[in-house]
């Protein structure tokens, strides 16, 4: 489904990203963790191409784009086949929840306004905010609003839903309704790449588990295993740190 090579991706002079190479397979959930600095997000925005790579390749389904020769058709094609679920929302204010979803099913899909409604509706309800269909985000929780966002991703209907820490910027008591939905995608096969820091969550979910550090994969592993049998000893130190049970 999704295959990296080599990518490398420097800010300035410090190099960010160290030549990662990742495969994903078609209905994985693959969360990514790591502290802070390690290039987690960067590496989820070098999918996209909302960051470019400086090297290396991005293969999602069959379409290859290579950091040294992508144009900006390509970057777009490519695009198109994920959708990306960000930590702050990126909800337009001036917006309600129905035409949040609209918006990008009316100018980059170009489906007429009452066929996007209509699928917009369906993936609202489905995330449980049919009753906020008319809400804008400022009346909404930040629960409600990362719901939308979800619905929004889910609504252009890409091959991988790419999510970059949705819950961080929550109020504890709101992760719970972000993360149920999430696991419901995941039982459904949606193909998910996660950064969190919800260990509970990569546990119960996960199907596979990236721990980067310093811009490199340290360790990855089926979930099942990774979590019990670690073998880098900086991610058994991450680990206990974050107190995996």
């Amino acid at each position: 489904m999704i295959e990296l090579q080599n990518i490398h991706k420097s800010f300035g002079r410090t190099e960010v990203l160290h030549g990662i190479d990742l495969a994903v397979k078609q209905g994985e959930v693959v969360v990514i963790l790591g502290p802070s600095g390690s290039g987690k997000s960067t590496l989820l925005r070098c999918i996209n191409f909302l960051e470019k790579p400086d090297q290396g390749t991005v293969r999602i389904g069959e379409m290859t784009v290579s950091a040294a020769h992508a144009s900006r058709a390509a970057i777009l094609a490519l695009r198109q086949k994920t959708a990306m679920v960000f930590q702050h929302y990126h909800l337009f204010r001036n917006k309600t929840a129905l035409e949040n979803v609209m918006e990008g099913l009316v100018t980059v899909k170009r489906l007429p306004k009452r066929e996007a409604e209509a699928k917009s509706l369906h993936f609202l309800e489905k995330v449980g905010l049919q009753d906020r269909l008319h809400f804008y985000p400022a009346q909404l929780s930040g629960g409600q609003q990362q719901r939308v966002g979800i619905a929004r991703a889910l609504a252009l209907e890409p091959q991988a839903i790419l999510f970059d820490e949705p819950t961080s910027a929550l109020d504890p008591e709101l992760v719970g309704e972000v993360l149920e939905v999430m696991k419901a995608l995941a039982r459904e096969g949606m193909t998910m790449l996660v950064v969190t820091h919800e260990m509970n969550f990569a546990q119960e979910v996960a199907s596979h588990v990236v721990f980067m550090d310093n811009g490199v994969i340290v360790e990855e592993g089926n979930a099942a295993t990774f979590f019990h049998q670690t073998h880098s000893e900086r991610t058994k130190q991450f680990l206990q740190r974050v107190r995996v049970s």
